[in-house]
């Protein structure tokens, strides 16, 4: 289900909110997004606790439209944005500048790029963006806060997926299982002890 805010129901803001923090931390159910730059990253940010993991990491490099194209499903994927959503957030790429955390946004001019018929999906796709902490309004009409952690003028990104084997009852049966975890597993027959 889409996590939307109403305009009117959102706060406004005199400064951007989203510069103080420098790591946007969403968790969305069994899905947690951290973005930002800190050396912490690999760290569970409630408890302090390390994590250990292998990580495999490939660099890539492609054209601007292939960049674009990543970028823009990744953020799509990673925020679960609907279709309104990820619209809305094509169009404020398209309003960005260069060092600026804020834009001014036209709410016809997102419509007409949209090929949208009124203002409604509009206003439902930056309610989107708000709800996703994406974007913020500020209290100056037309211009709204850009979070730099998800929007930004940069030609390199990293998304980083973490896959973890879900927990499961464990089969002395399974002969994969003492690969993963030989503690785990009872013998069968305990070899005699001799002395």
């Amino acid at each position: 289900m889409e996590k939307i805010i109403r305009l009117t129901a959102s706060k406004k803001y005199e400064f951007n909110p989203f510069i103080e923090g420098g790591v946007l931390k969403i968790d969305k159910g069994k899905k947690t997004i951290i973005a930002g730059g800190t050396k912490d990253v690999m760290m569970n940010t409630e408890t302090g606790e390390l994590t250990g993991m292998a990580l495999l990491h490939r660099v890539k490099e492609i054209d601007k439209t292939q960049f674009i194209k990543i970028y823009i499903d990744e953020v799509k994927s990673l925020f679960d944005l609907s279709k309104t959503g990820i619209r809305t957030f094509n169009y404020i790429l398209t309003c960005m500048r260069m060092n600026e955390a804020q834009i001014y946004l036209n709410i016809h001019k997102l419509v007409e790029y949209a090929e949208w018929t009124n203002t409604t999906q509009a206003y439902k796709g930056l309610g989107e963006l708000i709800a996703n902490s994406i974007i913020a309004p500020s209290c100056q009409p037309n211009i709204w806060f850009i979070n730099p952690n998800v929007i930004f003028n940069g030609d390199r990104i990293a998304f980083i997926r973490e896959f973890r084997m879900k927990e499961k009852k464990i089969n002395a049966k399974d002969p994969l299982l003492p690969l993963f975890n030989p503690n785990e597993i009872p013998p069968k027959n305990p070899p005699p002890i001799t002395i």
